[in-house]
């Protein structure tokens, strides 16, 4: 395969949303312990759309005017000699994350951040990314191409398997583009009972002709359940 293999792997609660009171409960911490640690064993990168990095990656508001005037072009941008154990993947169309540290500290690992980003995101925010000596791929005009950054993380950084996090959105968007390999489900021993939160995938509304089948139904010490469906 020239590109990475994705996995979504998601933790959820029974009827399926993402986030909730049930989370970090003291009856659902094996299982939620499990997920991290499952995490980096299916693959060497954790990936997130922007809502989520912002949400608990990057959440600083970096000061861009003081890069106005930057001659950046739109094109991707890797530090010589850049390597890590583990990654942590942006999708952040816009440039949007405000990073304060080229890292993510994650499920005990120092997780080298990158960027996917498009011609959306201002000359300014790369500037802010060189600045930080965070590589950023550009994969797109408006929207991303994820299939061309899929190909690119393995190319610079030999990324052979990305492992999906989420939100919704992202997991959606790439079930969309045909991309989704394979899917990891951690369910832990609680129901959500809140309409309003997010469920595990967002496809906008569209189906997805795709057929997955399971591989693996392991059952957790607390009542929680890790599920595994490979596409047909």
């Amino acid at each position: 395969m020239d590109r990475a293999k994705v996995i979504i792997h998601m933790y959820m609660s029974i009827d399926g949303k993402i986030d909730g009171d049930w989370d970090g409960l003291p009856g659902d911490k094996i299982s939620g312990d499990y997920y991290d640690d499952q995490l980096f064993r299916l693959g060497s990168a954790n990936a997130n759309g922007s809502n989520t990095i912002v949400m608990y990656a990057a959440k600083g508001h970096p000061d861009l005017s003081k890069y106005d005037g930057q001659k950046i072009e739109y094109r991707d941008w890797v530090p010589s000699g850049i390597k890590a154990i583990t990654w942590d993947v942006s999708y952040d169309r816009r440039g949007r994350a405000g990073w304060k540290k080229n890292y993510f500290p994650y499920a005990g690992r120092r997780n080298r951040a990158i960027e996917v980003v498009t011609k959306q995101a201002s000359k300014g925010y790369l500037a802010f990314l060189q600045s930080m000596e965070i590589p950023y791929l550009v994969c797109g005009d408006q929207e991303i191409n994820f299939a061309e950054s899929l190909v690119k993380l393995k190319n610079y950084f030999d990324i052979k398997t990305m492992v999906l996090g989420g939100g919704a959105l992202i997991n959606g968007a790439f079930l969309r583009a045909g991309l989704v390999n394979q899917i990891s489900l951690v369910v832990a021993p609680y129901i959500s009972g809140d309409s309003k939160k997010k469920g595990t995938f967002d496809t906008l509304g569209k189906f997805i002709d795709q057929r997955f089948h399971v591989t693996q139904v392991k059952k957790l010490g607390d009542g929680g359940i890790h599920l595994i469906y490979d596409r047909d």
